[in-house]
């Protein structure tokens, strides 16, 4: 195998628009179809919303100014019912596509010929590793199946996806969703993946109309802000109030959401269950109208996350809301769309009695439609994604780029004697046995992973038995049950069953049962005997002189000190080097990942953080020169106590891998003010 003088990094893994279809043939039903309105009654050329030489804006304005109070109101939830009179067909926004589109939300489904779409690895397996053009090229593929489940009648195109809370305990729940702890990380993996689900060949920027950029399906990052607790000793993501000095917010959790703004361009983001410092985040005006729309300049619109309004009144109960006056305090803050149906059951009522202005309303269904037309809903024009079909869903190369986004987010921990990669000689020559043992040893849907699909069945999946058992013969024993492990009854009987093997494969760690939406974790133990059962076979294996692979599946991480120290599963060593050699005999990948330090004496800042990263490739011998172009003033600037982004005086510290076995330099940055005027 390749084997690099470089630090490894130790990072645990887990791995509408509206149509009629008679079959696979396609009549698209769109809101601005001549014939349509010729049967209402209605001359279409004297409709600016169908107008298309008009800006999206002042369409979607004259959409707008003609309905009623009514009308405007019951647009405002995920299921929109539309207006029959205007030609303006009912639409469910909530779809959703994590690592693949997926039927979790009701604007997605599946029919008995197309049952999946391509599930990708979880979140926080492909983050690892950081190649940004496969995270864009995932993105990519995930939009193309989207688009073909739209052109057959399964799929709306508005995606409440990626999810980019920075993973600040290892312990919460939904950390398989996540690009992980690193907001920089989390906002590049933002940035990389909403570019790819929603650039249009040619048309990636429009720097003076940007509402006018047309979108192949609009992305959304969630769930602002502050949010990273389900359900952890008594407290619950409904009633958790986020304790945050501003300088946090800004530093580390607005961070990856203000670059899906401003570098991704997404068309929307969600507001989140909780309250930050007391205020719930869908009705906070800071939050949302002054850091979104106003720092930021969002071209799209607010969600709340779904029944996050309601939440307002029943769980935090906030100033104790009425169902009127939260509904009214969410449309003032910027809220554009409830996933829900307070507003529109209450949205009337908050305008009549004079809590909120129907302009609000107004702005808010503005921002909707525009996003609706730049996706060609209106015009009915898919642009060049018109032919994509069922073909194109699940297809090879689909397959193929989940296949190789596993491959490349697997990390390896260690690896004594060379044991990996596993190179059984050919079964014609010679008999390889492969012990194959542990809760995950025929894993299915642990693989897959949440927000994938109701039924749980892809396109296609591999289990890790079926997987070895494809080069080798196996000797298969579960040893436990399942992940909770509570009996280590079957530890010894897998120990006998696989006793005449030459190598074991443990297959542990948590699944959705453990770590999930609505279930934090109270330790970073693994489960159950689970502990024991490892211990065991290397006890067992040690003595047979058959060497033992551990592989974990989780998200959160585990605590695994013990696997490192112990003495029958030796840590091997890695120095990192400016100049990467690869001095195995096979070619690989690796990451570099650069970290800087600010100077030490200023007080209250991290200690370090990831600026920059490079998954290098080195065929077999040979050296190469990593650069890593960054920019000073993002790179060596901190937020100082006053909430402002400042870039220090002093020596900062540069280096990559960990602080003690890495390369590192001291920069001594001055600066001096050249015709500034304040």
């Amino acid at each position: 195998m390749a084997t690099f003088q470089i630090l490894v990094s130790f990072i645990l893994l887990l791995s509408m628009m509206f149509i009629y279809v008679e079959g696979d043939n396609i009549r698209r039903t769109i809101v601005c179809d001549a014939d349509d309105f010729r049967e209402l009654g209605m001359d279409m050329k004297l409709l600016a919303f169908c107008d298309n030489n008009l800006p999206f804006r002042q369409r979607a304005k004259d959409l707008v100014d003609r309905m009623t109070l009514t009308e405007k109101v019951a647009q405002l939830g995920n299921k929109a019912p539309g207006v029959e009179r205007l030609n303006l067909p009912a639409y469910e926004w909530w779809s959703e596509a994590l690592h693949g589109v997926s039927d979790v939300g009701p604007g997605t489904h599946f029919d008995n010929i197309t049952r999946a779409a391509t599930s990708f690895p979880p979140v926080i397996l492909t983050a690892a590793s950081f190649n940004e053009s496969l995270w864009k090229a995932i993105g990519v593929a995930v939009s193309n199946e989207a688009r073909a489940l739209n052109n057959v009648g399964l799929s709306g195109l508005t995606f409440w996806s990626p999810t980019i809370n920075v993973v600040r305990d290892p312990r919460w729940g939904r950390a398989t969703e996540t690009p992980g702890e690193d907001p920089f990380v989390v906002g590049r993996y933002a940035v990389n993946y909403v570019r790819g689900l929603q650039d249009v060949v040619g048309y990636e920027v429009n720097a003076t109309y940007p509402n006018s950029r047309p979108i192949k399906v609009a992305a959304c990052c969630k769930h602002y802000g502050a949010y990273d607790v389900d359900n952890w000793n008594g407290i619950d993501r409904y009633h958790f109030d986020a304790q945050v000095a501003e300088r946090d917010m800004i530093e580390t959790l607005h961070y990856p959401f203000e670059m899906c703004v401003k570098e991704g361009d997404v068309a929307s983001l969600m507001c989140s269950y909780n309250r930050v410092n007391g205020v719930p985040a869908c009705a906070d005006p800071k939050l949302l109208n002054e850091t979104i729309r106003g720092l930021w300049d969002l071209h799209g619109y607010i969600v709340a996350d779904c029944d996050s309004v309601e939440v307002m009144v029943t769980g935090s109960k906030y100033l104790n809301d009425t169902p009127v006056s939260a509904v009214a305090q969410s449309l003032k803050a910027g809220l554009d769309l409830d996933c829900g149906d307070y507003v529109p059951k209450y949205g009337v009522e908050a305008v009549q009695n004079g809590k909120v202005e129907e302009a609000k309303l107004d702005e808010a269904l503005k921002n909707l439609y525009v996003v609706l037309m730049r996706l060609g809903w209106f015009d009915g024009s898919p642009g060049n994604y018109g032919a994509l079909g069922r073909d194109d869903i699940c297809s090879p190369a689909s397959l193929e780029l989940a296949t190789e986004a596993a491959r490349q987010g697997i990390v390896l921990l260690k690896n004594e004697n060379n044991t990996l990669p596993l190179r059984p000689p050919p079964r014609d020559q010679k008999t390889f046995i492969v012990g194959v043992v542990g809760p995950h040893a025929n894993a299915t849907k642990a693989m897959i992973g949440n927000y994938a699909l109701k039924s749980g069945v892809t396109c296609r999946y591999v289990t890790p038995l079926a997987g070895l058992g494809s080069y080798a013969d196996v000797k298969y024993a579960p040893g436990c049950t399942d992940v909770k492990c509570k009996s280590d009854a079957g530890i010894k009987a897998a120990i006998d069953a696989t006793r005449d093997t030459n190598v074991t494969v443990l297959f542990v760690g948590l699944d959705l049962s453990i770590e999930a939406e609505g279930l934090d974790r109270t330790d970073l133990n693994l489960p159950g005997y689970q502990q024991k059962l490892i211990e065991d076979f290397a006890d067992a294996n040690v003595q047979k002189n058959i060497p033992t692979v551990v592989v974990i599946f989780s998200a959160g991480g585990i605590d695994i000190t013990a696997l490192l120290n112990n003495p029958k599963l030796q840590r091997a060593s890695a120095i990192i080097v400016v100049d990467v050699k690869n001095s195995g005999n096979t070619d690989g990948a690796h990451v570099l990942i650069l970290y800087t330090s600010p100077p030490s004496y200023i007080p209250g800042v991290p200690i370090k953080k990831v600026a920059a990263f490079q998954r290098v490739f080195i065929k077999s011998g040979q050296t190469s020169s990593v650069e890593f172009n960054v920019n000073v003033c993002k790179t060596f600037s901190i937020v100082g106590e006053d909430s402002y982004e400042v870039l220090p005086a002093g020596n900062h510290g540069i280096f990559i891998g960990d602080a003690q076995t890495s390369i590192s330099a001291t920069i001594p940055l001055s600066f001096s003010l050249v015709n500034y005027i304040f």
